[in-house]
């Protein structure tokens, strides 16, 4: 396959019709451009994990994204998978993996979010 063919989609000016992976057509327009144009995260956004005998928690500061766009997923039993996005005007994307030791227990994940920071806790086993 060409370079280009792998590339990130770019938002250009669509054609009328879009092929799809089914083999149909879909109709474009503008209404996709935020999704593709998506902007980076808030400046004012971290991170900070601290480490207790009995636990892992993170801190995460996400302001301007709401509880529906935060995902939290666990990928190889030693990797916490944090995503946020808002596709409001001004919105952006916020993504970190953070690695643990095999004493997390990444099966029993808690958090909560108050609007503006994301606690997360990890037991430790």
């Amino acid at each position: 396959p060409d370079a280009d063919a792998l590339a990130a989609p770019r938002a250009e000016q669509p054609s009328s019709r879009a092929s799809t992976s089914s083999g149909g057509t879909r109709s474009s327009g503008a209404s996709y451009e935020p999704f593709l144009s998506h902007a980076p995260p808030p400046v004012d956004s971290w991170i900070e994990v601290e480490t207790t005998p009995a636990e892992y928690r993170l801190i995460v500061r996400l302001p301007g994204f709401k509880r529906d766009g935060i995902t939290l997923a666990t990928k190889k039993r030693r990797i916490l998978h944090v995503v946020a996005d808002s596709w409001e005007e001004g919105g952006g994307h916020f993504e970190r993996r953070i690695s643990f030791g095999y004493d997390a227990d990444l099966a029993q994940v808690r958090a909560e979010f108050d609007g503006e920071l994301l606690r997360v806790i990890i037991p430790r086993r």
